[in-house]
């Protein structure tokens, strides 16, 4: 008998030192900004210590440096090639139109079915019709979108559907003249608590994406209100709106110390460029609206940091234990680099390598970890599901894989060589809804045509279509991309890199992650 007790209980213990090791499966947390280009990062010191037991990505590139082709890739683990999302327009191969059909396959589906209690805050895909009757994408349980003005911050319109409460009603909420940033940090806030209310002991994924930094859109002559609008908190104190300090908000900085011209490769001679590139100097009218832009653009982040610190604070130190903090943007900018007035959708750095920081969850591996480990935002679909313990052949079964192992400092063989770029130029004065992305600016526009690139650890090829010439970088004797070299002997070899890769995983191609390897 007394065998069989110490026997029983001995079977217990193992039992329950099984169960203590099982670990319970993290939340996560995903903060995707819009139209963040690098240099802002030094800026925001919230954001910055997220690379504080946490690791950092300093080859991180989108797909596509456009925002809805860029978020569709994020959402399905697939290329802009096999999304068919092109652009940000329904006209014109983009937007929602071509973006509903995968509302079935996205990570939120993935993680919704693997027992996540989901919420989805802020700007979605273009063209999303959030009117009266919105329908909430599967895997959602809780779904505030903007359904119209977020572009401006301040006079827009949200969704509120919260599943245990909405039922089958599909509210929208005003303004109410809170800066949309500040709203989604509350809203954000109000997700985690209802996460603990309605699904204790579960696990949750947020996603938090603010409009910001990026413009505003129809910026006609003489508007007052700045082109890239910051909290009022955040300007300088002589505007009125004003701010409480004298030259505004700029994270630390003095921000009329802060110029524009001081980015390198700004104003650059791009007489060795591809003809579309190749203009003439940047005037002294336009460098000084350039110059308030990047001050502005400075402003608008510090309202993303408060926004990051807000809801971090909100977990508990058991949530803080285990929860994945990720931090990224859908694409970068450009701002008088190369002499590309404004904007984004080109292959240069200053548009398609973004940051990218894990914070990793405080139980795991600690110590700041730096890799430069070629990664793409088509990784981000199997890096989610990873996290939540997702079975391989679900996590795989797209154009990338996850960054996982290399967040948690492993040493991953065989990992990509080259990073696929590619971008479908909008059609010009097409009909339908003004794109968002586009600049009245006439002269000096930086729309560039259609390409396909490729970007290894040192070089970037393009290849422009209806132009004979690519445009060749080697970024380890030239890391600003100044000096283009179409004549190089490796343009032959990176162009059949490019071959492969601007077809794979369409049938009887080869497969995206096979493509990504580069052989010498």
């Amino acid at each position: 008998m007394v065998v069989a007790v110490v026997l029983a209980l001995a079977m217990a213990s193992q039992a329950a030192a099984g169960t203590a090791a099982q670990p319970k499966r993290p939340n996560i947390i995903f903060f995707l900004v819009d139209d963040m280009s690098a240099e802002l990062l030094q800026y925001m010191d919230t954001v910055k210590s997220l690379a504080h037991d946490g690791t950092s990505f300093t080859d991180y590139y989108v797909a596509d440096s456009l925002c809805c082709p860029s978020r569709a890739t994020m959402f399905t683990g697939q290329f802009p090639h096999n999304t068919g999302v092109r652009t940000n327009q329904g006209y014109d191969h983009g937007g929602y139109p071509a973006f509903q059909k995968h509302e079935g396959r996205t990570y939120a589906v993935s993680l919704h079915q693997a027992g996540y209690r989901t919420g989805y805050l802020g700007k979605y895909i273009n063209e999303y019709p959030a009117g009266n009757g919105y329908k909430v994408p599967v895997g959602w349980d809780e779904w505030h979108v903007t359904a119209a003005g977020g572009y401006n911050e301040y006079k827009y319109r949200l969704t509120r559907y919260i599943k245990e409460e909405s039922g089958a009603k599909r509210p929208t909420d005003p303004s109410g003249g809170t800066y949309l940033v500040d709203e989604l940090g509350q809203r954000a806030v109000g997700f985690i608590e209802r996460s603990r209310k309605y699904a204790p002991g579960e696990p949750f994924f947020l996603q938090v994406s603010p409009f910001s930094p990026h413009n505003r859109v129809n910026v006609k002559p003489g508007d007052t209100e700045p082109r890239f609008p910051p909290a009022e908190r955040d300007r300088p104190k002589d505007r009125f709106p004003g701010g409480e300090f004298p030259h505004g908000d700029c994270g630390g900085v003095d921000c009329d110390s802060i110029d524009v011209t001081a980015l390198p490769t700004f104003n650059e001679d791009t007489a060795d460029k591809p003809s579309w590139v190749r203009r003439a100097p940047i005037g002294p009218k336009l460098v000084k609206q350039l110059r308030e832009d990047f001050r502005d653009r400075i402003r608008m982040v510090q309202s993303i940091d408060d926004m990051v610190a807000r809801v971090l604070s909100a977990l508990t130190e058991q949530e803080k234990q285990n929860t994945y903090v990720v931090f990224t943007s859908d694409n970068g900018f450009h701002l008088g680099q190369h002499r590309l007035v404004r904007g984004k959708a080109t292959a240069y750095d200053q548009d398609v390598r973004v940051p990218l920081i894990v914070r990793r969850p405080a139980t795991g591996q600690h110590g700041d970890l730096v890799t430069n480990a070629i990664a793409q935002n088509v990784d981000l679909f199997a890096t989610f599901l990873d996290m939540a313990g997702v079975g391989q052949a679900t996590r795989d079964s797209r154009d990338g894989r996850s960054l996982l192992p290399l967040i948690q400092g492993q040493k991953v063989a065989g990992w990509r060589d080259a990073a696929l770029i590619e971008h479908v130029k909008p059609t010009p004065n097409a009909p339908g809804q003004p794109d968002p992305d586009a600049d009245a600016l006439k002269k000096g526009n930086s729309r560039p045509p259609t390409y396909n690139a490729v970007r290894t650890a040192g070089e970037l090829y393009v290849e422009y279509k209806g132009d004979p010439k690519p445009e060749y970088y080697n970024t380890v004797t030239d890391p600003r991309e100044e000096s283009n070299d179409p004549g190089n002997a490796r343009t032959a070899d990176l162009s059949k890199v490019l071959d492969a890769l601007k077809g794979c995983g369409k049938p009887g191609a080869v497969d995206c992650w096979t493509a990504a390897h580069v052989r010498s």
